[in-house]
């Protein structure tokens, strides 16, 4: 049997992050008779021997069961396993703003779980693997700041470069005006899209971060 790798408070933490849309701790509770500090207090796993029965209600505002809880403290990748029980249940991904919440890898993410698919057969690439080729090669930063560059949520930005979600025509035409394009296609039938990005941002050295 795998040993357990996180405490419970930091599941109830990432959980309320990834499965509760960031909610405060008085929202997640709003239906129960659980004073929002008991939460709190949970997340930072100050309460030694919690009430059972109390846990399993806490659990269930999260869509989870004992039994979810016990796994997800095992997995190697706490925050990933919480995003990939989004994809097996009816729990909604959440739109969070947490700038320092660790990001599943999007490239891994999208080729294990990606939905949308490219549909002209010439291309290599598709628009979430250019933005982020940009992000990481080019802008270096992380999801929340790339998210604001592009005027979504951090979480639906994420879903783009995951391909969970397609990238928006407003996304598409701020890549044409950052990579000053009218024309992206180059960069979706490139074989080494890196390089075809590095070339271009050189070529146009204002678009890159200062």
């Amino acid at each position: 049997m795998a040993k357990q790798r996180h405490p419970l408070g930091d599941v109830l933490y990432k959980a309320r992050l990834v499965l509760a849309d960031g909610a405060s701790h008085a929202e997640v509770l709003k239906n129960l008779d659980i004073p929002g500090w008991y939460l709190i207090e949970l997340e930072h796993n100050h309460i030694t021997h919690p009430n059972p029965d109390l846990l399993t209600l806490i659990f269930q505002c999260y869509g989870l069961n004992n039994d979810q809880v016990a796994a997800l403290q095992r997995m190697p990748d706490l925050t990933t396993a919480l995003f990939e029980l989004t994809l097996t249940t009816e729990l909604k991904l959440a739109a969070n703003h947490h700038e320092t919440l660790d990001w599943p890898d999007s490239a891994t993410f999208a080729a294990e779980h990606g939905i949308v698919k490219m549909r002209d057969p010439r291309d290599v690439n598709s628009y979430a693997d250019i933005l982020r080729c940009i992000r990481l090669n080019a802008e270096w930063c992380p999801i929340h700041t790339a998210s604001l560059i592009y005027g979504v949520s951090p979480m639906a930005y994420w879903q783009m470069e995951a391909a969970q979600i397609p990238v928006s025509n407003a996304a598409i035409a701020v890549l044409a005006e950052r990579l000053r394009t009218d024309n992206l296609q180059p960069f979706l039938e490139a074989e080494n899209l890196s390089a075809a990005v590095s070339a271009q941002l050189r070529d146009h050295p204002e678009n890159l971060p200062s």
